[in-house]
């Protein structure tokens, strides 16, 4: 199954959003629309918080994240806000899943 850093990532830049990776939770380390890349950031840290970014730069949606050692990889996303766009990425993740 596909770890859910790695599908929220790859869903946002599809849907059109950058990424904003925050480390450690305190500062900005990656912006932008590369995957590799906003992958390396989150993947560079035990947990901190990932945006989905319209393009005017206002945060649309936000994902606590955490890596925790023998965890499940639907458990790396470990909470966010509720709106359309967080229940449009649960709802395909999950479907992903067969949920």
């Amino acid at each position: 199954m596909e770890k859910a850093h790695l599908n929220l990532i790859k869903w946002g830049l599809e849907e059109g959003y950058s990424v904003e990776v925050y480390g450690e939770e305190e500062y900005l380390d990656y912006a932008g629309g590369n995957y590799t890349e906003a992958v390396e950031a989150v993947e560079a840290c035990d947990g901190g918080l990932i945006q989905l970014v319209v393009p005017d730069g206002d945060p649309v949606a936000c994902f606590r994240y955490v890596f925790d050692w023998d965890q499940n990889p639907e458990e790396i996303i470990s909470d966010w806000g509720i709106n359309e766009v967080s229940d449009a990425w649960d709802k395909q993740y999950n479907n992903l899943r067969g949920n």
